[in-house]
């Protein structure tokens, strides 16, 4: 997405002023003349400016609602830290740990079958029986 150049708050503010008042002007003629009901009668200067003025106010804000929506973020938001890291990267280093315990499996697995010697069954961890409650793979679940 194409960064609009920095502008000075005076090109911000112009625009919308300049269709406020515009929308104004308007506002004010129409109800200057379908308010008075008639040329017999006498124009009705309150109601036209008060009309007028709630036009302005309320074109101004809703100018001010639009431009501050359309501000877009910055790029480092978008980045994460903490927390709020990114989905594709925790995938990328959960894949990479996971390639990484693969590669150490095959590597045991060739250097053990290079060795003529057997481990006894006396030396393995399953007679100290199961740990119940832990994970076999804690790195795998996050």
């Amino acid at each position: 997405m194409a960064q609009r150049p920095k502008r000075g708050i005076k090109a911000d503010i112009k625009g919308p002023l300049i269709i406020a008042a515009v929308l104004a002007v308007v506002a004010f003629v129409c109800i200057l003349i379908f308010a008075t009901g008639g040329t017999n009668n006498a124009p009705e200067f309150r109601l036209a400016l008060s009309v007028a003025g709630c036009v302005f106010v309320g074109t101004l804000v809703v100018c001010a609602t639009l431009i501050i929506v359309e501000k877009p973020n910055d790029e480092e938001l978008g980045q994460g830290t903490g927390i709020n890291k990114r989905s594709a990267d925790l995938y990328a280093q959960a894949k990479a740990r996971k390639d990484a315990r693969e590669r150490e499996a095959r590597e045991r697995e060739a250097r053990e079958g290079d060795s003529s010697e057997k481990p006894d069954a006396e030396s393995t961890d399953s007679e100290a029986g199961p740990d119940y409650g832990r994970r076999a793979h804690p790195e795998e679940h996050n």
